[in-house]
């Protein structure tokens, strides 16, 4: 089976080249064109190209960079964007046959117009899973093995990023729908702080969670983005403890792990105590089995709310007609006692979890075979405990599909991860 992963390229070097003059964003903007004309066909994580646009906004920032303008280091950089966030002038279809009419969005999403007053140029949109639930899958393929699942829902800007097609995407968190499919892909992602960036513009499914994430080919590139969406409120760092303080967690979900996914994470955990950080083991004060019944309460009384007429609908997947359908059948104190136990959950979780950095794997296995998205497990208590999640490519399996990491910080805690993450990842991420 032929692999697509290629390396779109390091997004501090392109953006310094063209700061610099030594790169031209058409050219960037042709050579991703290019690749995507080589291998969609097969990885198939486009829903819609705007090649013309792209250009067209490439050729005006090239000539800001010879006038001497700079934006900053995503200055020129071509970005795919999920489609169940709203980009001005194209239809927002959430991967659902029931708005493949919908009229064009009228206006950016708050994080699209942050992109674009950085510099990034928006070179389409990527298939997502029907309104980014696990269900419904899109046609993309994972591009280490196209019989294998990119994961979900955000199948489509995990994949493009890693078959090198663009070196940037933007996609959503609800469950693990950033984590996951990183991992899946063997790229890097962070999904900041939940609900931390604008959702403004962003096709709701539980607003408890929905959490805009990006994706880059390795942790420097998405970070680059993260910094650039980053609120002001989030950007003061903690000064971390001296040597790191991390801890590997433990919780009998990771019964389900397998082995190579285990014998992964204590390879991490070995490599960071030999490179000198304090590494602990954190048994975690709170069953994750108990967190994920909560978010699944939560995540369906929501939908069923936001989207009531679905389960109605014989074009919506069975899966989700299902989850609306339990969520309109759950009653409102049942939803308040869900957000209640979690609030209570979270709180104690991160009284006892005292650490700069949590380390966790992202599934309990690599990709599966087929179009599911894959198991959420690992990743739900994290997205409901509110901290950052730096997701790490660390290694290949021995069916040469990828491996991967979380490094999870403690709310808030944003600036503090750019600043250690990168410290963790020289030590555990696959070279480039």
């Amino acid at each position: 089976m032929r692999n697509f992963v290629a390396d779109p390229g390091s997004i501090a070097e392109i953006g310094l080249a063209i700061q610099e003059r030594r790169a031209d964003p058409a050219a960037v903007v042709e050579r991703c064109l290019q690749r995507i004309d080589a291998v969609e066909d097969q990885v198939r994580g486009w829903c819609l190209l705007d090649r013309e646009g792209a250009l067209n906004r490439a050729w005006a920032l090239r000539q800001e960079a010879e006038d001497g303008r700079s934006r900053g280091l995503l200055h020129g950089i071509p970005v795919a964007i999920k489609d169940v966030i709203d980009v001005a002038g194209f239809p927002t279809k959430a991967g659902s046959a029931i708005r493949a009419k919908i009229a064009p969005a009228t206006i950016d999403a708050q994080v699209v117009t942050r992109l674009r007053a950085a510099g990034a140029i928006i070179l389409g949109k990527a298939h997502t899973t029907e309104f980014a639930y696990f269900d419904g899958p899109p046609p993309t393929r994972n591009p280490h093995h196209l019989d294998h699942t990119p994961g979900g829902s955000s199948a489509g800007p995990a994949a493009v990023v890693a078959a090198g097609m663009v070196p940037l995407s933007l996609g959503t968190q609800t469950a693990g729908s950033v984590s996951r499919p990183a991992a899946y892909c063997g790229i890097a992602a962070f999904k900041p702080s939940t609900r931390a960036w604008s959702s403004a513009g962003v096709v709701p499914f539980a607003p408890s969670f929905d959490t805009v994430g990006v994706f880059g080919y390795r942790l420097d590139d998405a970070l680059a983005a993260a910094r650039v969406l980053m609120p002001a409120y989030l950007r003061r760092s903690n000064p971390p403890s001296s040597p790191l303080s991390l801890a590997v967690v433990e919780d009998p979900v990771l019964s389900a792990a397998s082995a190579e996914v285990s014998a992964s994470v204590s390879r991490a955990a070995d490599r960071l105590a030999d490179a000198g950080f304090r590494v602990d083991r954190f048994v975690s004060p709170v069953p994750f089995d108990e967190v994920g019944a909560w978010h699944k309460t939560i995540i369906e009384y929501e939908v069923a709310h936001a989207h009531a007429h679905l389960d109605q609908v014989d074009q919506v997947s069975v899966g989700l007609r299902d989850a609306v359908a339990r969520g309109k059948a759950t009653s409102d104190f049942a939803y308040y006692d869900a957000c209640r136990a979690l609030e209570e959950a979270s709180e104690r979780f991160w009284a006892a979890a005292r650490f700069d950095a949590l380390i966790f794997p992202a599934a309990p296995d690599i990709a599966p075979k087929g179009v599911k998205t894959g198991d959420p497990r690992f990743i739900v208590p994290f997205t409901t405990f509110g901290g950052p999640i730096a997701s790490i490519p660390i290694g290949l399996g021995a069916s040469k599909l990828p491996l991967g990491l979380m490094l999870i910080g403690a709310p808030g805690m944003d600036a503090t991860m750019f600043d250690i993450a990168p410290r963790i990842a020289q030590y555990i991420e696959l070279p480039r």
